[in-house]
């Protein structure tokens, strides 16, 4: 079985009619996706199965190695709320380091394994139902490495491993990446595995006109696929049946379309019945072959007789061990090691979390492998931030965030975060939790910061000012895991504040054209975060709640209280999302020098941004969201239209 990716689909349409046809198979080898359909099914799973499998799944979900949001440890979070995007990059020992690749197959990974379930425990490929073989390319040193032993879903996802969009996967000490750069129809394979007849199926497509190759991703794909085309080729004399079902109009990354493939691979079969006929046997000795193929296997009554984390896999074997609920003794409940993984997984630090199963008599040990992030543990983030209005109003901002993890037992945290633009500024947290179970920590920030924001100079008049804000704080806090935490601590913070350059010197409105003060205090902050995406949620909700209390024994000019507040919440049915966001500000019946502000996107939308000033106050929001079209999964979610009702204002008195 050849692979092609997404066109693979239709190997499982040519496996239906062979079953029709009541041709028995001995052996079995394939390619990327040709090795995903020919190990399932060498494992004993049913073409009606597959073809279930490829309708059920969410392919969207699957090539997404994001864990949902909501499911993240709260200190991951941290960095949605500002505008980085999610993609990072690794720095270290004084150099750039990227991700192997865009999708480290963790989700992938995992779904193979539960499609493959009658296979786990079973090390030697030659013991499954139907002797099996993956083909894979050694990225070292660009052999040919044949799979025939091992686990089964490591195999399978290794030969599928595309270059440059799934990570390789280390296997015996080799690097490996897609077989099909090196053997993408493996009928060698086969024949050293003892076949007589060779079935091959080529789900490759036609090689593009000269008219089709005018642009770089063009000329990009035909390069590799030429090579792809020669070893087929060369491999192709070989079989006794070729079957090429026509795949023209799908393309290999439309996973979504497999349904749609599957009844072409069996049209394909079907027009090769001349051929297959003779290799017919009869219903009582097929019966016996699907008997033995589709025998289930019951883990029933076993239990985990020890649970151990594979030797060199990751750097913090203790933290693998006190994050997993599984323990030895404990009942085999997949659903269990399922959680385990996830909850590894989410915790950020690991670019792979894999388990496998070994038979101990009746029961099984557990091996648990998390693989550290290559690029790691330091990580840089960027990001962009665009704004213009209707006015010609127009700014920019460029945010990098670099982050140190892992720095003491306890995994202490650096953070530091540059930003350039409309709102230049510097900020850095070092983060402690004082115990290996993360829940209480501290936290010490030192930040500059420039701003501009409207002051009120009297007669309902608001001007401009640059805003620079010293910032020293100390926290205690408490990690509430995945939801939110909570905070309390002392802020210091000096602000210079001057008239912007860009207001006439010549206004005969009598207010101060500089002006300063120092603000020393407690505080304490709460945060709950459940959105599904910070920057366009979609479902969950996100509250935060701080409280300020400025003391002129902790350095403050003046004694006064603040009370912000932000909640808000999504709901998606369908095409339609329905956001409601909300702030409220309060000074506590004080007369506090920092004033709050409204307008801007979702904040007043149609007032220009901070240009509305006071001390008590607040505003609503309500938007209506309408997907009007799915876009590729490579681009993003969909394209949206919708609208907003607000209303909220801001006064100088309670």
């Amino acid at each position: 079985m050849s692979g092609g990716a997404a066109l693979g689909s239709a190997h499982v349409g040519v496996l239906k009619v062979l079953e029709e046809m009541r041709i028995p198979i001995d052996y079995v080898a394939g390619t990327s996706m040709g090795a995903i359909v020919g190990g399932l099914y060498a494992a004993g799973v049913s073409p009606a199965e597959m073809e279930e499998i490829l309708e059920n799944t969410d392919w969207r979900n699957i090539l997404d190695d994001q864990p949902p949001r909501r499911r993240l440890p709260y200190r991951k979070k941290v960095d949605d709320q500002t505008f980085l995007v999610r993609f990072e990059a690794g720095f270290n020992h004084g150099s750039f380091q990227l991700p192997p690749g865009l999708i480290s197959g963790q989700k992938l990974g995992y779904a193979l394994k539960l499609m493959a379930l009658q296979a786990i425990g079973i090390s030697d490929f030659d013991k499954l139902p139907i002797p099996f073989r993956a083909v894979a390319t050694d990225l070292e040193n660009g052999e040919v490495v044949v799979l025939r032993s091992g686990d089964l879903d490591q195999a399978m996802r290794a030969s599928m491993s595309l270059p440059g969009i799934f990570s390789p996967i280390k296997i015996n000490d080799r690097l490996l990446i897609d077989g099909g750069l090196v053997r993408n129809l493996p009928i060698d394979v086969a024949l050293e595995m003892g076949a007589d007849v060779i079935i091959a199926v080529d789900v490759g497509k036609d090689s593009p006109t000269r008219d089709e190759l005018r642009s770089a991703d063009k000329v990009t794909s035909q390069a590799m696929a030429l090579q792809i085309q020669r070893n087929v080729k060369q491999q192709a004399s070989s079989a006794d049946v070729l079957i090429e079902p026509d795949l023209e109009e799908f393309g290999s990354s439309e996973f979504e379309r497999g349904t749609e493939m599957v009844p072409i691979g069996a049209e394909a079969a079907r027009a090769a019945t001349s051929d297959l006929r003779q290799f017919s046997v009869s219903e009582d000795e097929f019966s016996a072959h699907l008997k033995k193929l589709r025998k289930p296997r019951s883990f029933s009554g076993a239990t985990v007789s020890s649970v151990q984390v594979t030797s060199g896999s990751t750097s913090d074997p203790e933290f693998v061990v006190r994050q997993i609920q599984t323990r030895p003794g404990d009942p085999l409940d997949l659903e269990t090691i399922r959680r385990d993984l996830e909850d590894l997984y989410e915790t950020g630090d690991f670019e792979r979390v894999d388990f496998t199963l070994a038979q101990d008599g009746d029961n099984f040990r557990l091996y648990i492998e998390a693989v550290d992030k290559s690029w790691g543990p330091n990580y840089l983030r960027f990001g962009l931030n665009l704004f213009a209005d209707f006015e010609g109003e127009s700014a920019f901002n460029v945010l990098s965030s670099y982050t140190m993890t892992k720095i003491n037992r306890a995994r202490g945290e650096l953070k530091v975060q540059a930003q350039l633009g409309e709102n230049p500024g510097i900020r850095g947290e070092f983060y402690q939790p004082l115990s290996l179970q993360q829940t209480w920590f501290t936290a010490a920030t030192i930040a500059l910061e420039t701003s501009t924001e409207f002051l009120p100079v009297g007669g309902g008049a608001s001007v401009p000012y640059r805003i620079d804000i010293f910032h020293l704080g100390l926290d205690l806090g408490y990690q509430m895991g995945r939801y939110g935490e909570l905070r309390l601590g002392l802020n210091r913070q000096s602000i210079a504040a001057g008239v912007r350059d860009s207001v006439d010197p010549g206004d005969s409105t009598d207010y101060p054209r500089k002006t300063g003060f120092d603000i020393g205090g407690i505080h304490f902050t709460a945060v709950i975060d459940q959105f599904d995406n910070m920057n366009f949620p979609h479902d969950g909700y996100f509250g935060v709640i701080d409280y300020f209390y400025a003391l002129e024994d902790l350095g403050s000019d003046a004694e006064y209280e603040h009370l912000v507040g932000f909640l808000g919440g999504a709901v998606t049915r369908g095409r339609h999302t329905l956001l409601g966001l909300s702030n409220v500000f309060s000074a506590l019946g004080t007369v506090s020098p920092e004033p709050y502000n409204l307008g801007g996107l979702f904040r007043l939308s149609g007032f220009p941004t901070d240009s509305i000033t006071g001390q008590y106050g607040g505003n609503l929001s309500l938007l209506y969201l309408y997907r009007i079209a799915n876009i590729a999964m490579a681009m993003g979610d969909g394209i949206y239209i919708g609208g907003s009702i607000e209303g909220g204002n801001l006064w100088d008195d309670s």
